[in-house]
């Protein structure tokens, strides 16, 4: 079985206001994909849905994504959540010329863990399990557990600079 430890938890970023909900979803997926995460939205995206409202639109997603089954040992997994509301198309008006953007609530929720025995191979409660991890690994255990709670952090900085790039 293995050992999961909580590194962050229901961390949110909320914004109102105008950005592009595509362009969005599409930076988040290649931030993913550069730092070698597995696909979001290919075998990790759990959840979408979308409903019409008079308001708007409303989409919910949900992303598991990971690294580190090539390890087999570690793996670093990050979920991210998206509650859009009253999502509309709008137009604003920038350097002389009128775009299409979209307009809405966004509400984003990150969570990240390490898990340790990811491949199943370890017997947790015999000696040299409690051994390996308290006295070999126990190093490496602290390395990947700040390496996932950067990562989450980076991301939740790329989330916060862009909507400060539609802030005008």
């Amino acid at each position: 079985m293995p050992k999961e430890d909580s590194i962050i938890s229901g961390a949110k970023i909320k914004y109102k206001g105008t950005f592009d909900f595509k362009l969005l979803y599409k930076n988040l997926r290649d931030w993913f994909m550069r730092e070698k995460y597995s696909d979001p939205c290919e075998k990790g995206e759990k959840k979408y849905s979308e409903k019409i409202k008079p308001s708007g639109k409303q989409v919910e997603i949900v992303w598991d994504t990971s690294r580190g089954e090539e390890v087999g040992y570690f793996s670093l997994q990050m979920n991210v959540k998206f509650f859009v509301n009253n999502l509309n198309e709008a137009e604003v008006e920038r350097d002389g010329k009128k775009i299409k953007i979209d307009n809405g609530e966004v509400e984003m929720e990150f969570s990240s863990k390490l898990v340790r025995n990811a491949d199943k191979k370890w017997d947790e409660n015999s000696l040299m399990f409690k051994l390996y991890e308290r006295y070999i690994i126990k190093d490496k255990i602290e390395q990947f557990k700040i390496e996932i709670y950067q990562d989450t952090n980076k991301l939740m900085d790329e989330v916060k600079n862009f909507f400060n790039l539609y802030r005008f």
